[in-house]
């Protein structure tokens, strides 16, 4: 029997290794600098961690763009960025020491700042203020700051996977999330 209710559609761009259940998980097999190949409004949610920035800043508000494309009404988009004014302001001496020893660069906000903009194949820096203006000219309503792994949205709680990897300290340093609506 058909009920008429649609499973929700939830597209992952840049996953990497946290392949997330109940979504649609892409990594390089989906170029996010090209036209995303879904159709207009066939998606309910969109999720992106740590791959924006590995795009110049007209590619970045084409990505942007296209997920707009492709999310119904009322659908929702979570990215996830290292934040160069978060490293600028607020980089502890863990985070710093955790930096010197990683091969990074060396233990200071200077190398910190650096290694941000160099390194890890980036491309663009982000601010908040930046990916929420970037979000709203792709025509996205509502820009809310985030924290990881925290969202209003039960389909956006806890699904960061970028603190497994550099450790929840290091990565709560230096990643901003912002959320809005179509």
């Amino acid at each position: 029997m058909d009920t008429g209710v649609c499973a929700m559609i939830k597209r992952q761009f840049g996953c990497g290794g946290n392949r997330l259940a109940g979504w649609e998980n892409y990594d390089i097999e989906v170029d996010i600098t090209k036209p995303l190949p879904f159709p207009d409004g066939s998606t309910d949610r969109v999720f992106a961690e740590h791959v924006v920035e590995h795009t110049d800043s007209r590619e970045a508000f084409g990505f942007f763009k296209e997920c707009y494309r492709i999310l119904r009404d009322g659908g929702r988009i979570r990215i996830c960025v290292p934040s160069i004014d978060k490293i600028h302001n607020f980089a502890d001496e863990d985070y710093l020491n955790w930096l010197g020893q990683s091969g990074f660069g060396k233990a200071c906000k200077r190398s910190a700042v650096e290694n941000l903009m160099v390194n890890h194949g980036h491309k663009t820096v982000w601010s908040y203020g930046t990916l929420a203006a970037a979000l709203y000219g792709a025509g996205f309503n509502n820009p809310t700051f985030n924290s990881e792994r925290q969202s209003n949205d039960p389909e956006f709680n806890d699904i960061e996977g970028h603190w497994k990897v550099i450790g929840n300290h290091n990565a709560d340093m230096e990643s901003i999330v912002v959320e809005a609506e179509k």
